[in-house]
């Protein structure tokens, strides 16, 4: 279910207050520099028949062509914001605390072993797709945050949540005074979702793109002619203006810049994004990352948690979409940028401790979560206490929510904290590049997990789909021959192997190519490499001996399963001698058993020398 206030869903339900609060302190054009843009997009979408892009004031030069990529340091933040102040107790469950049943009763969460994260809490049994992501090390849960001005209203607490300074006039964002001197291009902020630029991304001269989260984008389509002629034109018209005065110029310019840039955004729209829902909220978001055409800064907003009443099952099903969501954006985002991208999700406020009926009041003490490749995963800050309560019957906050924003701007983004926020806040260690790890499927207690890290920061692995390396899986011949190939740097040049099972063009023929040249196969029979087949350890032991170039002198290794004699007895020694394998156990080398890929990559980074 989608819970932000589309135009679709407007005439069904009355706005919250926290849907006000979030409109009030949002930009939508209504200025005297964004009124031309905004009517003249409101007039051609009448024609055009699609939801158009809305620009904040003062967007007048040529967006498309000064789209620039970001530099490959630069980092990227995604920030989620649950917006009606979100039941952090039902989200982050200290379901083994007493206090916890006798205080929400009906509306306490049941959990199981299956859902705990470590000192007696567990994530709301519809996060499971987070907890794996928690499980892999790459989700941080940060618990009692607020501030100490908290006064409960949605107004005054979403202001200052998005400000970052306590009662800022004129207002502008954390994030968007952090794009005042970043020097990103018009693209480097985009809010997606029907509600305009959240506060957050206002600056005092930054600028940021509001993309609706589908409909087509007035501009973007000119596969027929009269629309490439008419919307070639209307750019056109904006650079040489309409000789109709400032005005009248003003506005070509800015029509001109709206359709150059929906055209330029537009496939970020593929097929394949949910149909709606914070799931195709944020698989836009990372399509738009994917275009590469520097943005550094999206939000999206997830509405619906004001649950004065009727919490149960509303708020599971948020859950569930917030789960959704986040798995949908690092499924749609490349491999390339996982790495330099984090997710950070915030609400207002949280919820009270004691149950309202069938809801909960406004409360405080709330969790904050950073997700991402790049994040030190685990609980973070203290968890409050559920009897030690102030006098409204809220729990005591241990850390100011600045503290994050500070981390974030200095760890992540690079940039002066102090001078953003006003104030020197300390800052938690919420970032751990060098345990870096692509995969949500790559539990960072595993033993290969340090190997799967490296292969992917090294690029001598993508992984086998969104998010996936698939450590348990067989690794294929043709797999092996990839890895190994790439391990070398991907050498070129040499001929045709003249396998007939391996045609031109797949993966892993180049890999193969190379390997017969260099002599490292010879394949599995005449004229075949059979590059589907599992490897076998034996053959894995072979492999790498031949890519070291066949060295002898190692003692016999003495398992018991590898006598002497066979094809693979000298490399199973020197694998042996190297500190490259231990065996399976039991004296033995198990010679005939598949490899697979965790197995693969421990091989591989401990041939490498085992680097950190």
């Amino acid at each position: 279910m989608k819970h932000l206030l589309t135009p679709e869903r407007a005439s069904l339900r009355r706005p919250s207050e926290a849907d006000i609060a979030r409109i009030r302190l949002s930009r939508n054009d209504h200025s005297a520099d964004g009124l031309a843009r905004r009517r003249f997009l409101q007039g051609s979408l009448a024609v055009g028949g699609g939801a158009g892009i809305g620009l904040v004031p003062g967007v007048m030069d040529q967006i498309a062509a000064a789209a620039t990529p970001l530099a490959a340091n630069q980092k990227i933040l995604v920030t989620v914001f649950l917006n009606g102040g979100n039941d952090h107790l039902n989200t982050l469950v200290p379901a083994e605390d007493p206090a916890y049943q006798t205080a929400r009763g009906s509306l306490a969460v049941s959990v199981d072993g299956s859902t705990a994260v470590g000192e007696g809490l567990h994530l709301h049994p519809n996060l499971g797709r987070l907890k794996a992501r928690f499980d892999a090390g790459q989700v941080a849960l940060i618990r009692g945050v607020g501030e100490e001005s908290d006064d409960h209203s949605h107004f005054t607490s979403m202001a200052t949540w998005m400000s970052g300074i306590q009662n800022m006039i004129p207002a502008t964002g954390w994030l968007g005074r952090y794009q005042d001197g970043a020097g990103l291009d018009d693209l480097g902020a985009v809010a997606i979702g029907w509600g305009g630029v959240p506060l957050a991304l206002h600056g005092d001269v930054s600028t940021a793109v509001a993309l609706p989260p589908n409909g087509s984008l007035f501009g973007a389509d000119r596969s027929s002619a009269w629309e490439r002629y008419a919307f070639e034109a209307i750019s056109d018209l904006g650079i040489t203006g309409g000789g109709v005065g400032p005005y009248g110029d003003t506005v070509a310019a800015a029509f001109g810049d709206a359709v150059d840039t929906a055209q330029e955004i537009s496939p970020a729209f593929v097929s394949t994004l949910a149909e709606d829902g914070l799931a195709r909220d944020l698989g836009l978001a990372a399509q738009v990352i994917n275009l590469n055409l520097g943005t550094q800064l999206v939000n999206v907003d997830l509405g619906g948690f004001d649950h004065h009443d009727s919490q149960r099952p509303d708020h599971d099903d948020l859950l569930a979409e917030l789960d959704a969501g986040i798995d949908a954006f690092f499924n749609n985002l490349l491999p390339a940028f996982a790495a330099r991208t984090t997710v950070l999700v915030a609400s207002e406020f949280g919820r009270r401790v004691s149950s309202n009926s069938t809801g909960t009041d406004h409360g405080s003490a709330g969790l904050m979560m950073m997700v991402g490749p790049s994040v030190n995963g685990g609980l973070h800050g203290t968890q409050p206490s559920l009897t030690n309560l102030d006098r409204r019957g809220d729990m005591h906050h241990h850390l100011d929510f600045r503290t994050v924003y500070a981390s974030v701007l200095s760890q992540w983004l690079g940039a002066d904290d102090t001078e953003i926020l006003g104030v020197g806040y300390p800052q938690l260690d919420l970032f751990s590049e060098t345990s870096l790890n692509l995969f949500w499927d790559v539990n960072s207690s595993q033993y290969y997990a340090p190997a799967v890290g490296w292969l992917a920061a090294t690029g001598i692995t993508t992984g086998t789909g969104p998010g996936t390396f698939s450590p348990t899986d067989p690794v294929t011949r043709g797999q092996m021959a990839t890895f190994l190939w790439r391990y070398k740097g991907k050498p070129g040049g040499a001929p045709g192997s003249g396998f007939g099972d391996v045609p031109a063009g797949r993966f892993y023929t180049d890999a193969v190519d190379w390997l017969f040249d260099a002599g490292i196969t010879t394949g599995t029979g005449p004229g075949t490499f059979s590059p589907d087949d599992p490897v076998t350890r034996g053959q894995l032991a072979t492999f790498l001996w031949r890519l070291e170039e066949s060295p002898t002198g190692s003692p016999p290794s003495g398992f018991s399963d590898v006598g002497p004699g066979r094809y693979y007895s000298v490399a199973v020694d020197w694998l042996l001698d190297r500190g490259i394998t231990t065996g399976t156990g039991d004296n033995r080398y198990s010679p005939g058993d598949a490899v697979t890929r965790g197995q693969m990559a421990t091989f591989l980074w401990r041939l490498a020398g085992s680097p950190a």
